[in-house]
């Protein structure tokens, strides 16, 4: 067994995050759960561990089976017909053995300098929330931080000590200003972006949501809420935990109940009205009328619309 300077026990681990290009495996216990989130928000398969060894975790679907390497340079295997017809399938991005359980949005990230393994890393976002794993040198959370902002290219993180960018794509590095001194310190390099929402064109996160029983008798939640769309058709509902994807067939500036609004059509049941701030979800499979508020401006797409700019 090869061992790393800081690296936890690879034995009996009860959560694991491993990633390819294009998806990734979690972890909990037995079951292990693959997303590939450019393809499909939903788990993409499903497997149940029945051995490990030194150097892999097996795994089985009805399907095929899978050899999940414990550390990062070893290559990711598969046995489509189950006969012992091992084959390279995936190359190994990141091996974490300690992660978060359930689903999540990952931002995989490994220092510069190959040598200092004990900085490889990840985030976890959870709407507005973040979080950030340093597995090799704490088994929980090694930072928790707030989105306060966010642009085409990143996402600013707050907590008491830093501010952190953390890039949409494998494009940028993280960047990370220490609040005390204001001084830019060295970032470490995206690896990987399981994130299918990070890359719209637009995003809009509310605060509070509330699902409407009559008119205009709604009681808010706590619970926060994001509508993200492209010009490419493409529109994703982060609400209650769940994540809903439509393909719109129009967006344009319309008038509700005397106020400016950008309506988005799913078809002819199925809408999203988007406000400065607030915002109405009128669709079946959500809730036939869900009120979110505590958002952003809308005034980019006000504009973009009246100037005829937006493009389908």
């Amino acid at each position: 067994m090869i061992a790393i300077a800081g690296m936890v026990s690879l034995k009996a681990q009860t959560t694991a995050l491993v990633t390819y290009e294009g998806g990734y495996f979690i972890k909990e216990g037995k079951e292990w759960i693959e997303y590939r989130p450019a393809d499909k928000v939903e788990p993409w398969n499903e497997y149940r561990q029945y051995k490990e060894d030194d150097k892999f975790f097996y795994i089985e679907s009805k399907r095929c089976n899978v050899a999940i390497p414990k550390i990062s340079h070893d290559k990711i295997f598969v046995d489509r017909k189950k006969n012992g017809n091992w084959e390279v399938v995936y190359n190994t991005l990141n091996v974490h053995l300690l992660c978060p359980e359930g689903d999540a949005l990952y931002y995989t990230y490994r220092n510069h300098s190959m040598k200092h393994y004990e900085y490889d890393g990840y985030f976890v976002r959870d709407n507005m929330d973040w979080r950030e794993y340093r597995p090799r040198l704490k088994s929980g959370v090694w930072a928790e931080f707030k989105q306060t902002a966010e642009d085409r290219k990143y996402f600013t993180l707050e907590s008491s000590n830093n501010i952190v960018y953390v890039p949409k794509t494998t494009d940028d590095d993280i960047v990370i200003k220490d609040k005390s001194n204001k001084n830019w310190t060295g970032g470490y390099s995206i690896q990987a972006v399981y994130d299918r929402s990070a890359t719209y064109l637009y995003s809009y996160y509310y605060e509070k949501s509330a699902r409407v029983k009559g008119k205009d008798n709604y009681m808010l939640t706590d619970n926060s809420a994001r509508i993200s769309f492209d010009s490419k058709c493409h529109i994703q509902v982060a609400l209650g935990g769940k994540h809903y994807d439509f393909t719109y067939t129009d967006v344009e500036i319309a008038d509700y109940d005397g106020k400016e609004a950008i309506l988005i059509t799913i078809d002819k049941k199925n809408r999203i009205w988007l406000f400065d701030g607030t915002a109405r979800v009128e669709c079946r499979k959500i809730g036939k009328n869900v009120i979110l508020v505590g958002g952003g401006s809308c005034r980019k797409v006000f504009e973009q619309l009246k100037i005829g700019t937006f493009r389908m």
